[in-house]
């Protein structure tokens, strides 16, 4: 009998022990909970909160969304960051302001939800949904000896910059703001961060590997099986 839905982005679709991703004996969350009988499983590579909401906003089903990046609901249109060349402080109050209404949308759902921070920590919570976790990337920090900080999904707005034809300016326009070094140290800490993981076999680019995938499926299985009455 099917008891709730599992959504999420990459992380929560599969490990990663190659940068691609593509070997065949990934495993996730769901499988390692031992729950993947009773599940809907929703998640998918490159997905983002939007596309992740509509596949469970119809359900009466309770959800537990492992994180996106916020910034990847642009992924269709990435030309939204030439807006923010002169000001990259703004940039990163849009993104508090697009995970608020993420936030709140989950909060107005009639079924119960819980979250867990993953590709990006999560913020920002209404009382009303659980969290399950915060921060899937401070444990990791834990487990490798690092101090714990405020994680994100970097390469997502590293790409958009990129394919925003944004390599046309960047020399202009980037280097002359005032913002450029905030929106840069943000973006280096962050790979530098996962640079480490990896080194601890706790990683593999952008990913948890297996055995993120493991150590933390442990840590969190106790909260999944309380918020589902199991």
């Amino acid at each position: 009998m099917t008891k709730f839905v599992y959504s999420g982005p990459s992380w929560a679709a599969q490990s990663f022990d190659t940068l691609d991703g593509n070997e065949t004996n990934t495993t996730n969350l769901l499988e390692l909970w031992g729950l993947q009988d009773i599940a809907i499983n929703t998640s998918e590579r490159g997905s983002n909160f939007n596309i992740q909401y509509d596949k469970f906003v119809d359900s009466n089903l309770p959800v537990i969304y492992v994180s996106c990046e916020t910034l990847a609901v642009f992924d269709s249109d990435t030309r939204y960051t030439k807006s923010y060349t002169d000001d990259w402080y703004k940039l990163w109050d849009m993104r508090s302001e697009v995970n608020k209404a993420n936030m709140d949308k989950l909060s107005k759902l009639d079924n119960p939800v819980a979250v867990i921070g993953a590709h990006t920590d999560v913020s920002d919570v209404p009382d009303n949904v659980t969290i399950i976790d915060s921060s899937w990337q401070n444990f990791l920090r834990q487990e490798a000896g690092l101090d714990a900080g405020y994680n994100w999904g970097c390469e997502i707005l590293h790409r958009h910059m990129m394919l925003g034809n944004f390599i046309d300016f960047y020399k202009n326009n980037l280097l002359l703001s005032k913002s450029s070094k905030f929106i840069i140290d943000r973006i280096q800490t962050q790979f530098v961060i996962w640079e480490k993981l990896q080194q601890h076999n706790l990683f593999f680019g952008a990913h948890p590997n297996t055995r993120g995938n493991e150590l933390y499926a442990k840590h969190t299985k106790d909260k999944v099986l309380n918020f589902l009455g199991l």
